[in-house]
C-alpha cells in the first residue's frame, strides 16, 4: 500500500497481548503483529513472570521506534474490555507506550474503537470479522489474517484521513 503525498512518519498500534502495528514512511505502509503472551511452564523452563510481556513489549517498541523513527504514534484508546485480563494487558502496554514516548519526545494520539470501526467499515460496532473482510476487500493482494494487524492499519488510515482533511481545511 502506498500513499505518495504523506511525508510524516506515523506508527499505529493496536495494543493487546498480540499487538498489531502499521507504519508509514515515504508513502509506503508496512504492517504486522507481535505476540507478547505469557508462556506456560515446560519441563525445561519456568512459566513467564507476570511482568515479562511488558518487558518484551518495551524492548520491541524501542526497537520499532529506532528503526521506524516515527514522528507520531497513534493507537486504539480502549475504555471498556471483555475481561479483566484484557484490561490489565491493555493498561500495561499503554503505560509502557506512554512512558517510552514521553522519554523519546514522540507525540501520542489515541482513537476510540467506535471511531476506528465507523471510519473503516461504516459501522461503529463492527466485529473483528467485519474489519478483516473490509481489509480484504480494500487490499485483496495482502495476506491480512490477524485482526490486530487490520486494526492497526485501520487506525493508521483513520489518522491519515483526519490529517489530510485538517490540511485541506487549513488551506
Amino acid at each position: 500500500m502506498t500513499h505518495e503525498n504523506i511525508t510524516a512518519k506515523v506508527l499505529a498500534l493496536d495494543l493487546a497481548t498480540t499487538t498489531g502495528w502499521a507504519d508509514i514512511a515515504h508513502g509506503i505502509i508496512d504492517s504486522g503483529s507481535r505476540s507478547f503472551a505469557r508462556k506456560p511452564a515446560t519441563k525445561t523452563r519456568p512459566a513467564s513472570t507476570p511482568g515479562e510481556p511488558f518487558c518484551l513489549f518495551d524492548a520491541w517498541l524501542n526497537e520499532l521506534i529506532r528503526t521506524a523513527k516515527p514522528d507520531l504514534i497513534v493507537y486504539e484508546e480502549v475504555y471498556r474490555w471483555m475481561s479483566s485480563s484484557a484490561a490489565h494487558a491493555f493498561c500495561g502496554f499503554r503505560a509502557v507506550l506512554l512512558k517510552t514516548c514521553h522519554y523519546k519526545g514522540i507525540t501520542v494520539k489515541g482513537y476510540s474503537p467506535t471511531e476506528i470501526k465507523k471510519f473503516f467499515t461504516g459501522k461503529g460496532n463492527a466485529k473483528k470479522r467485519h474489519m478483516i473482510a473490509e481489509a480484504r476487500k480494500r487490499w485483496p493482494e495482502l495476506n491480512l489474517t490477524s485482526d490486530d494487524e487490520v486494526d492497526a492499519i485501520a487506525i493508521l488510515h483513520l489518522h491519515l484521513k483526519n490529517t489530510t482533511n485538517q490540511r485541506a481545511t487549513n488551506l
